[in-house]
């Protein structure tokens, strides 16, 4: 009987050194623990080393911008236009310089609306639960900076808010473009770079001597101030102009697909996944190119043109939380 209770006894004690962890399994536990806390804590940090230098080069990039377009003018109109050869003479001239100054100040107008232009904003979650009725669902809030965070919001770690519609945040014009300015961002654009081509064409038909270097004018007092000013504007306007052909149509498809760029990315995953359970996907918010015009752009039509302005356009319909989509049918 001692024999037996013994090895009952030595049985439990064998089941008990089992079950009790050993000391190499709760070290390795508390290292991997203690880099997940290190990683958590790097990370957070170069957050914040980025968003601290995105605040710094937000400024220094919309100066930059500016003093690109300034260069450009001033190498049009006091080193390149006296000099032009126009049909019709004076008022010629006068005519395309006018052509010009419509296109720039339209490029500066629409890039002054994104950048001073509020992208949207939810309204702070407490007062939005005082509205919401008994047995509806309860808004989402956001972690971050605890405002409501509607569909198609999302928190800008550089802004540290929440943007209605959130597209990006773009350093050029030192501001997130979401709902309230992502119009005026497409027309900055377009009319840049129309700017650009008309520029360009200028310098390159006037003065192909200074571009190409097929011949010189000898009538043309040109310095060699004047002639790297000509050839460094049109390489920027070039530049810029390539530069804005991919940008722009990608934005140009965005628009026509209603989606943002954090859309475009997430439904890229979505499709992936529809395809593989032989499933397909369709953007929810996609109702047809002239519907998400219309959302961009406002309910305007597009063989008017009156979109291409806004201070005559009617403004987009909604409020940057509620969009119809194909699930409200």
């Amino acid at each position: 009987m001692s024999i037996s209770d013994g090895g009952a006894e030595s049985g439990d004690d064998t089941k008990g050194h089992t079950r009790a962890p050993s000391a190499w399994r709760i070290a390795f536990q508390r290292a991997i623990r203690d880099l997940v806390l290190c990683c958590d804590n790097c990370i957070e940090r170069c957050v914040r080393l980025v968003s601290m230098f995105m605040k710094v080069l937000g400024p220094a990039l919309v100066l930059f911008a500016h003093g690109l377009i300034a260069f450009v003018a001033y190498t049009y109109l006091l080193l390149a236009w006296p000099f032009m050869d126009a049909p019709g003479g004076f008022l010629g001239k006068v005519s395309i310089a006018a052509i010009g100054v419509f296109l720039i100040t339209n490029a500066l107008y629409n890039y002054w609306g994104a950048i001073l232009r509020d992208a949207g904003t939810p309204p702070l979650y407490s007062e939005l639960t005082k509205v919401v009725e008994d047995g509806a669902p309860k808004p989402r809030q956001c972690q971050k900076c605890g405002r409501h965070k509607p569909t198609r919001a999302h928190h800008c770690s550089i802004c540290r808010r929440c943007v209605l519609k959130m597209d990006h945040h773009c350093p050029w014009v030192n501001n997130c473009v979401g709902f309230g300015n992502y119009n005026h961002f497409c027309l900055f654009m377009l009319f840049l770079a129309m700017s650009c081509v008309f520029a360009a064409t200028v310098f390159l038909w006037n003065f192909p001597d200074v571009v190409l270097h097929f011949r010189r004018f000898r009538r043309l007092p040109g310095t060699r101030y004047i002639r790297q000013c000509i050839a460094t504007s049109f390489m920027i306007c070039i530049s810029i102009f390539i530069a804005l052909c991919i940008l722009g149509g990608f934005h140009a498809y965005l628009v026509l697909t209603n989606q943002t760029t954090i859309e475009f990315q997430s439904n890229m995953i979505n499709r992936r996944e529809a395809r593989r359970n032989a499933e397909y996907f369709r953007n929810p918010y996609d109702l047809g190119r002239t519907r998400n015009f219309q959302q961009v752009f406002g309910p305007n039509q597009f063989f008017r043109f009156r979109w291409l302005f806004p201070f005559l356009a009617q403004r987009p319909t909604g409020d940057g939380i509620v969009f119809p989509s194909l699930r409200m049918r």
